[in-house]
């Protein structure tokens, strides 16, 4: 509940012009006194009042200036200072106080809470699946573990966060009833370390607050360990004389009648306080696929069954069939049917080799008869889907075979364009996948989260866990000249675009978190997206990826987050803008979407042209290779050469030592660097537009420009060698799809290290 106001003891200072907010809105600040991390009694400042008497009197001074160019934004600067005495426990906020308010009202942290996370309930420890199958649902809404979230029912409804728990610190809404939303953004922290962003509704639902606090004081925690919400164990901060904390605002208010429109002015704002960044060049694609490739044949090949396992050293407390989990393959979500398509790309003969192997065992071995593949398998035997136990119920990740399906079709085009036949067995068995998905939409009318791999029977539905499948259909339909398949991917995308992106929650991807908010169906959907432009040729896909995009945002780091410097990321100072959060549960960021390169956002800004999805993928691409472990930087005692892990912690979830730590092994994240190396260019040009934009870890100068082309110094500052893939074309080209494999054979220019070289492009 929130707490009655406190009146000031002594009288009110002289008045100033009030800041001028929309009406039913009220900025105030607040003196939060602490009992252990429950706020005990709190003082309430108006804007007007400049200074609060009492034992220990505090000053309280405002700057408001309106932001150039962008109507009804504020810059925010509150100065809080303690006169005299001492003050033990005490905290101090900015609340934006809302009168009129509403549980409809669309609630947004980026990464941490969409919609509020006002959905269905079931906690459950880790990992947390459905193993009942009492609970099966194919009308399964969407559905989290005890998360910070805004209550449903009666009883206390508020998100507590740190700064360290979003992506961007930053939270908002979207008021369907007036047509208006309203993000509020700040910085990292203060003197007094990570500030805290709470949402709180009235104990009657009619109003609410939006608070920044510091410090970061939370009646209530997010434990991975402990399973779920637990009690806090911060408190407020001890104060002397002449003490001050300053709290830094941006507030935007603006249009909005749909939920679109809250994620639209969250890619406007989302680095508007952030300082500019760069990652200083440190290691090219082409040594980090070097170091990949070594390590995957040296630590992750099975000679015995002929696959690339998941992972090293990861997640070894689970097993299937009494064996470790980073020993076994897996069809889709982590690599398994990925990797390998990097391997034909540009590795050795050893590689594509066992990569064919990889190809052989999963066609002829891992197909259901359902026509769907099993997920999990460790040569021998292949499984339903399970971490301690394979799942009850024959269960089988949708999302699995999706990711198979589209890159399976991607694998095939590569082979082609290697001169290599695709055996008639393998495209057998895609063709039945690509069936079986056609069946569950034709009988479902949606592709759910999971089916039973012997029946293709739909178990749990009602997330966008399938969402790669319209991509991996319209693949299908131009493989084996077969529309059906274009048409049900159509309808599936137009399916979650209605039900999914337009009320903001994109669900379920993950196979261990329900089917809570994440960043691996919204990139998923956005991909469909694209290849559905790019195959269908129609621009109303282009319309629909703008949107997603904008959700996918919320999703990427926005800023460099500042790690203790006693941390092991915060020692290896690694700069997070373009780390991607995982989900509202496991709440980590991770060095890149899971398992992708990004390389739709290539594609889609070909052909839009639209600045933010450049911006992203210049992020990640320039972020991810920092997080691989090599000779002089294996980051701890328990990572090696070729290693990666999926944890950039800037949230506590993992308890506070965690916070830019727990890096203990190999995962999917090196598969996703792989895939960047082959379809990521280091360098982007376009001659006739005079614009150049680079990827890898090097450096371009323009020298001089023409009408007939361009020429660039590029230099290469890292220790190592840099074979760098250009893709190198007029600004006309770019009405025209890339497709797949664009860069296979393409240009590629090498510098030695410490070395540049001069280019002209043409």
């Amino acid at each position: 509940m929130l707490l009655e106001n406190e009146m000031p003891t002594a009288a009110t200072p002289p008045a100033r012009p009030a800041i001028d907010l929309p009406p039913g809105c009220k900025l105030v600040g607040l003196i939060r006194r602490y009992t252990g991390s429950r706020c005990s009694a709190e003082t309430v400042l108006d804007p007007q009042t400049d200074t609060v008497a009492g034992p220990t009197p505090w000053s309280c001074q405002w700057q408001v200036t309106p932001v150039p160019g962008r109507a009804e934004c504020l810059d925010i600067a509150t100065t809080f200072t303690l006169l005299s005495g001492q003050a033990e426990a005490t905290g101090v906020a900015v609340a934006l106080e809302l009168a009129d308010w509403t549980p409809a009202n669309y609630v947004l942290l980026p990464a941490a809470a969409y919609n509020g996370n006002r959905l269905a309930v079931a906690p459950q420890p880790y990992p947390p699946l459905w193993r009942d199958a009492r609970n099966y649902r194919p009308d399964m809404p969407p559905t989290i573990t005890d998360l910070p979230r805004l209550n449903t029912g009666a009883g206390r409804s508020c998100i507590e966060l740190s700064t360290g728990d979003v992506t961007t610190p930053a939270m908002g809404f979207q008021s369907a009833g007036t047509g208006r939303g309203c993000l509020i953004t700040t910085v990292q922290q203060t003197r007094l370390g990570n500030s805290g962003l709470t949402v709180e509704e009235h104990a009657n639902r009619r109003s609410a607050r939006f608070m920044v606090s510091a410090p970061c004081v939370r009646q209530q925690q997010y434990r991975f360990n402990a399973g779920g919400m637990t009690p806090g164990d911060e408190t407020g901060a001890a104060w002397k004389r002449g003490d001050t904390v300053v709290l830094r605002l941006r507030v935007w208010f603006f249009a909005a009648p749909r939920v679109q429109d809250l994620f639209d002015a969250f890619a406007i704002m989302r680095k508007d306080l952030a300082p500019p960044t760069s990652i200083a060049p440190q290691l090219p694609m082409s040594a980090a696929w070097q170091i990949l490739q070594d390590k995957y044949n040296r630590q992750n090949w099975d000679e015995a069954w002929g696959y690339y396992r998941v992972a090293v050293d990861f997640h070894t407390t689970f097993a299937v069939n009494e064996r470790p989990l980073c020993f076994l393959w897996q069809a889709g979500w982590v690599g398994g049917g990925m990797v390998t398509h990097s391997l034909l790309f540009a590795g050795s003969e050893t590689s594509r080799q066992r990569a064919w192997r990889n190809l052989e065992m999963i066609f002829e071995r891992t197909p259901a008869p359902s026509g769907f593949l099993y997920g999990i398998g460790d040569g021998e035997k292949f499984y339903s889907d399970g971490f301690d136990t394979p799942h009850p119920g024959q269960l089988h990740m949708v999302r699995k075979s999706a990711d198979l399906l589209f890159w399976a079709l991607k694998q095939f085009d590569l082979l082609g364009r290697q001169g290599q036949g695709v055996p008639p067995a393998w495209q057998a068995s895609v063709r039945r996948l690509a069936d079986a998905f056609v069946r569950l939409w034709e009988r479902y009318g949606q592709f759910g989260q999971f089916v039973d791999v012997q029946t293709g029977d739909l178990l749990i539905g009602g997330s966008t866990a399938g969402a790669a499948a319209p991509a991996g259909l319209a693949l299908a339909a131009t493989w084996f000249k077969d529309p059906r398949y274009l048409t049900v991917a159509k309808a599936a995308a137009r399916h979650y675009c209605l039900n999914d992106l337009k009320r903001g929650l994109i669900t379920g991807g993950p196979g261990e978190i329900l089917s809570a908010p994440d960043s691996e169906s919204a990139y998923a959907l956005f991909e469909s997206l694209v290849v559905l432009y790019e195959v269908s040729g129609e621009a109303q896909w282009l319309t629909a990826a703008r949107d997603m995009l904008r959700h996918l945002a919320t999703w990427v780091v926005s800023y460099d987050y500042v790690f203790p410097p006693d941390s092991t990321l915060g020692k290896a100072q690694v700069r997070t803008t373009g780390a991607v959060w995982a989900n509202v549960q496991n709440k980590h960021a991770a060095p890149a979407f899971c398992t992708a390169s990004g390389d739709a956002l290539l594609k889609y800004w070909r052909a839009t042209a639209d600045p933010l999805a450049l911006d992203l993928l210049r992020d990640l691409a320039r972020g991810l290779p920092q997080y691989l472990a090599r000779p002089s930087r294996c980051f701890n005692d328990r990572m090696q050469p070729g290693w990666m892990c999926e944890r950039v912690n800037m949230s506590d979830w993992e308890g506070r030592e965690g916070i830019g730590g727990n890096l203990f092994g190999s995962c999917w994240a090196e598969v996703s660097l792989m895939a960047q190396t082959v379809e990521i260019p280091g360098l982007y040009v376009q001659p006739d537009t005079g614009l150049y934009c680079v990827f890898d870890h090097l450096t371009a100068e323009c020298l001089s420009r023409n009408g007939h082309g361009l020429t660039l110094r590029l230099a290469n500052p890292t220790a190592f060698p840099a074979v760098v893939r250009v893709l190198c074309e007029p600004s006309t080209a770019t009405r025209r799809p890339l497709g797949v494999n664009a860069l296979y054979n393409g240009r590629t220019i090498t510098i030695a290290p410490g070395q540049s070289v001069v280019e002209t492009f043409t």
